[in-house]
C-alpha cells in the first residue's frame, strides 16, 4: 500500500499538532511517550481481532479500524516530535520510511512482516513500540488488511480529529456541548457531511469543520440539540 500523498500527510500533521496544542501548549518540549500509547492501542486492537484459542472469536473489523486510526494519531505525534515540529520534515520522513523494505530485524531475528498473520503483526507493532521503535511498512500492512487505503485512512483520520476539535471548541469539557443533533449523534452528522465533501486534501479539514459549525448553529437556533 502506498503512503498518503504529501498534501494528505501535511493536512493530518497540521491537525495533529493543533490537537496536541489544545491538550498541552508545550507538548513538543514535554516529549510525551507517544509510542507507549501505540503499545496500549495495539494490544486493544489485538483484543478486537481475537486471540483466545479456548473460545470462539470473530474479528471485529470496524472496531479494529478505529483502533488503527487511534494508533495513527500517536504515530503522527511521534514523527512531529522527532522532527521538532517541522511538518514538511515529518511528512518526508513518513513517506520515506513507509516505502522501506518490509523485512524487519528484531531481537536478533529477521521477520518477513508481510507473511505474518494479523495477530502476529499487532504483537510486533506492540513489541516495537515498547522499545520505542516504529516500522511503518508493518503499520501499512495492517492498514491494508483493514481496507484502510490512503484515501480511507485520510478521511477517517480527518473526520475523527475534526470532530474532536469541534467538540472541544464548543464546550465538551465544560458540559455545554450538545452531542445529539436533531435526534442523531454528532458523528452521524459528521459522516453525512463528509460524504458530500469534494474539497482537495488540504482544504478538507477546514471545510468539514465549517460544515459542522453551520449545521450545529442552525439546529441550535431551531432548538434541536440535546
Amino acid at each position: 500500500m502506498n503512503a498518503p500523498n504529501t498534501g494528505m500527510l501535511l493536512a493530518m500533521l497540521d491537525l495533529q499538532d493543533s490537537m496536541n496544542k489544545k491538550i498541552d501548549a508545550d507538548w513538543l518540549s514535554k516529549h510525551h511517550a507517544y509510542l507507549r500509547a501505540v503499545l496500549v492501542e495495539a494490544t486493544e486492537a489485538l483484543e478486537h481481532y481475537g486471540w483466545k484459542w479456548w473460545k470462539k472469536q470473530s474479528p471485529d473489523m470496524p472496531q479494529l479500524r478505529i483502533e488503527l486510526i487511534d494508533i495513527w494519531h500517536f504515530v503522527l505525534s511521534e514523527y512531529l516530535l522527532r522532527a521538532s515540529g517541522d511538518k514538511p520534515a515529518a511528512a518526508e520522513a513518513i513517506a520515506t520510511e513507509w516505502g522501506m523494505a518490509s523485512p524487519l530485524s528484531f531481537d536478533g531475528v529477521t521477520y518477513q512482516t508481510a507473511v505474518l498473520d494479523m495477530r502476529e503483526q499487532l504483537e510486533m507493532l506492540a513489541a516495537l513500540a515498547a522499545v520505542r521503535r516504529m516500522h511503518l511498512p508493518l503499520l501499512a500492512q495492517l492498514f491494508a488488511a483493514c481496507e484502510l487505503t490512503p484515501d480511507a485512512l485520510f478521511r477517517e483520520y480527518v473526520s475523527k480529529n475534526v470532530l474532536n476539535h469541534f467538540r472541544q471548541d464548543h464546550g465538551y469539557k465544560t458540559g455545554e456541548y450538545k452531542k445529539f443533533w436533531d435526534g442523531a449523534e454528532d458523528n452521524v452528522h459528521m459522516a453525512e457531511l463528509l460524504d458530500a465533501m469534494t474539497e482537495a486534501d488540504e482544504q478538507l479539514p477546514a471545510a468539514l469543520y465549517n460544515a459542522l459549525t453551520r449545521r450545529y448553529d442552525q439546529l441550535s437556533i431551531a432548538g434541536k440539540l440535546a
